[in-house]
C-alpha cells in the first residue's frame, strides 16, 4: 500500500504542476525575479559544487539540488509553493556546509591527498581510478553526514592511499607515456633486433623515470630528463635501424661502411672548406673534427663577447644622450620657470617702490621706497605694504638664498653710514623672518653704507637713489659667491 500511496502522491503532484502550467507559464529568468529565494538557492548550489559540497556533503548538497529542480517547476508554474520549497533548499545547503566543515576537519589527510592528485590532472588521465577514489570518499563523508564519525576515520587510510596511487600514475602517466609508448612502437617494429644496445639504453632511461617518481614524486623534473632521455635514444635506434637496413639492401661489404662513415663526416665539415686526414687513424680524424668544431666555437664567443660589448656602448651612448637631452630639458623647464617669475616678481611694485633686475637666474630688488627716519633704522607703517610685497616676491622661490643689503649716501661720516645701512637691512631682515616666514638661516643682512651708490650724492634726487634697501634673491651659486 505504501508503493502505491507515493505513486498516487507523485501523480497528483504532476498533475497539479502540469494544471498550473497550463494557467500560467513563466520563463526561467522570470522565475527568478518573482521567487528570489529561488535565485538564492540557484546560486548557492551552484558555490556549493565549487566548494566541493557534493563530495563533503553528498546526501544533503543532493537534497538541495532536488530542491532547487522541484521549485523550478512551481515557480514556472508560478505557484507560491516555489518559495517554501526552495527555503527548505537553502536549510539544506546551509546542513551541507555544516557537514562540509565536519569533513573537511576530520578527513584532512584525505583532501590532501585528493588535492595532489587533481594537481597531477589524475580526473583527466586516469578517469576511471580517480572515481575510483572518489566513490570511496563519498562513502566516507555519508557516514559523517550519518553521525558515524568513528567509522569514517576508520577508513580515511585507504581511501587517502587510493588518491596517493592516482596521484603517483598520473604523474607517470603525464612523464613517461611517450616514452614508454616510443618503447613500444619501435619493439613492434622489430627496431629492438637491429639496434638492440640503443633500445636496451632507452629501457633503462625509461626504468630510471618510473623509480625517480617510486621514489619521490615531487622530483618530476628528473624523472622528465631520464623520460626525455628514453625517447632520444629510441629515436636514436630508429635511425640506426635505418641505416643498418641501407647497407644490407645495398649489399655493403665493411670497406664500403668505412667509407659511407667518411663521406658522412666530410659533408658535416664541408662548409668549413677542412679537409679531413682519412690517410690517418681513425682517431686522427675525430680529433681533427673536434679541434675544428672547438676553433669555431672560439670565434663564434668572441664575436658574441664583441657583439655584446658593441651592444653596451651604444645603449650607454643612448642612455648618456637621453641624460643629456633630459638634463637640458629641465634646464629649460627650470629657465622657464624663473623668467616667469621673475615676471610675477616685477609685477609686484610701483616704479616708486622698486626696481626689480635679473642678474642671470638672480633677481634684484632694488628698494628704493623707504622712508626710514633721518639716522634711524626702524621701518615705518606706510612701508609696512613694501615689506609684503617683498615677502610675497622672495617665496616664488622658496629653496633660494635671500641677501638684504643696506645702503646709504655720502652725507655723515663713513662709520655712521656703515653702521645705518646694516641695522636697515637687518631690521629689512627681521621682517623678512617674523612676518614672512622665511628660515633666518636663508637670510643674510649686510650694511654697505656709502661704498656702492647707484647715482650721484650730488642732487637730492642721487642721494635719494642711493638711499635704499636691496634684496637679491639666490638661485644658483652661493651668496659668498655674490658679495
Amino acid at each position: 500500500m505504501k508503493g502505491v500511496d507515493a505513486y498516487l502522491a507523485a501523480v497528483i503532484t504532476a498533475v497539479t504542476l502540469t494544471g498550473c502550467a497550463s494557467q500560467t507559464a513563466l520563463t526561467e529568468q522570470a522565475a527568478y525575479q518573482q521567487y528570489p529565494a529561488l535565485e538564492e538557492l540557484r546560486d548557492q548550489v551552484e558555490q556549493g559544487k565549487s566548494q566541493n559540497l557534493n563530495v563533503l556533503s553528498p546526501q544533503r548538497y543532493s537534497q538541495a539540488r532536488k530542491s532547487y529542480q522541484d521549485a523550478l517547476q512551481w515557480a514556472q508554474a508560478d505557484n507560491a509553493k516555489a518559495t517554501g520549497i526552495a527555503r527548505q533548499g537553502l536549510a539544506s545547503i546551509s546542513e551541507a556546509r555544516t557537514n562540509a566543515d565536519v569533513a573537511a576537519y576530520n578527513l584532512e589527510d584525505v583532501l590532501n591527498a585528493r588535492q595532489k592528485a587533481l594537481s597531477a590532472n589524475a580526473d583527466k588521465v586516469i578517469p576511471g581510478e580517480f572515481m575510483k577514489a572518489e566513490d570511496s570518499l563519498v562513502k566516507l563523508t555519508g557516514m559523517i553526514e550519518k553521525g558515524a564519525i568513528e567509522d569514517a576515520k576508520a577508513g580515511r587510510a585507504e581511501v587517502a592511499r587510493l588518491y596517493s596511487q592516482a596521484e603517483l600514475n598520473a604523474l607517470k602517466g603525464n612523464i613517461v607515456d611517450r616514452a614508454r609508448d616510443a618503447l613500444e612502437s619501435a619493439r613492434s617494429r622489430d627496431i629492438d633486433d637491429l639496434a638492440p644496445k640503443t633500445m636496451e639504453m632507452a629501457q633503462e632511461e625509461y626504468q630510471l623515470a618510473l623509480k625517480t617518481l617510486d621514489a619521490d614524486r615531487t622530483d618530476t623534473e628528473r624523472a622528465q630528463s631520464h623520460a626525455q632521455k628514453s625517447l632520444w635514444n629510441v629515436m636514436r635506434a630508429e635511425y640506426i635501424a635505418d641505416t643498418v637496413k641501407y647497407f644490407d639492401e645495398s649489399d655493403f661489404d665493411e670497406e664500403d661502411k668505412v667509407l659511407w662513415y667518411q663521406q658522412q663526416l666530410a659533408t658535416a665539415v664541408g662548409p668549413i672548406n677542412q679537409q679531413l686526414p682519412f690517410d690517418q687513424p681513425n682517431k686522427e680524424v675525430v680529433r681533427q673534427v673536434n679541434a675544428n668544431i672547438q676553433g669555431l666555437m672560439v670565434d663564434r664567443d668572441s664575436a658574441l663577447l664583441a657583439l655584446e660589448n658593441a651592444k653596451t656602448r651604444e645603449m650607454r651612448v643612448a642612455s648618456e644622450k637621453d641624460e643629456l637631452m633630459a638634463q637640458q630639458q629641465r634646464e629649460d623647464q627650470r629657465k622657464q620657470a624663473i623668467t616667469a617669475k621673475f615676471a610675477v616678481v616685477q609685477s609686484l611694485f610701483t616704479d616708486k617702490e622698486a626696481d626689480v633686475y635679473r642678474q642671470k637666474d638672480n633677481v634684484l630688488i632694488r628698494a628704493h621706497g623707504f622712508n626710514f627716519p633721518s639716522g634711524k633704522s626702524e621701518i615705518q607703517g606706510e612701508n609696512f605694504a613694501l615689506v609684503n610685497k617683498i615677502i610675497e616676491a622672495v617665496k616664488e622661490f622658496p629653496n633660494a638664498q635671500v641677501v638684504v643689503s643696506g645702503h646709504t649716501d655720502n652725507r655723515g661720516s663713513t662709520e655712521l653710514n656703515q653702521g645705518l645701512s646694516q641695522q636697515r637691512a637687518e631690521e629689512v631682515a627681521k621682517m623678512l623672518n617674523e612676518i614672512g616666514r622665511i628660515p633666518s638661516d636663508k637670510i643674510t643682512a649686510m650694511g654697505y653704507g656709502e661704498q656702492r651708490p647707484v647715482s650721484t650724492n650730488d642732487t637730492m634726487e642721487g642721494r635719494a637713489d642711493n638711499r635704499r634697501v636691496e634684496v637679491l634673491i639666490v638661485n644658483e651659486g652661493g651668496v659668498d659667491k655674490i658679495y
